[in-house]
């Protein structure tokens, strides 16, 4: 049974990670909202059952309102899981909510993941 619980782990967090790697690959190179031009997705949560996934996300300029950010983020929700779903076979897309981190620190050039 320990066995189970360890693969189960290693999925869970080879899931999450290739869902923030597709989400920061749609809103680099898909989405075309302008709203979601300094947006970086910095970690996915996943839920143990995979339904739902709370996705976090910086703004690299603190010009841009992060209320306006997090509206065109729920507006592509819809989008976003149906591309989810034909990149990453999954039994169910998970259900995205978006939280805000609040803004990239200066200097930062993306290239290190977060932890979260």
């Amino acid at each position: 049974m320990r066995r189970d619980e360890e693969g189960a782990g290693h999925r869970h967090l080879r899931v999450q990670s290739l869902v923030l790697e597709e989400l920061r690959a749609l809103l680099r190179d898909d989405v075309s909202d302008p709203n979601l031009i300094d947006v970086r997705v910095v970690a996915v949560v996943l839920s143990v059952d995979y339904r739902h996934a709370r996705v976090h996300f910086v703004l690299k300029q603190p010009v841009v309102e992060s209320r306006l950010a997090q509206r065109a983020l729920e507006r592509a929700i819809p989008f976003l899981r149906v591309r989810l779903a034909e990149a990453i076979e999954m039994k169910r897309v998970p259900d995205l909510r978006f939280v805000f981190d609040g803004v990239e620190p200066a200097g930062n050039d993306g290239g290190a993941p977060c932890s979260a």
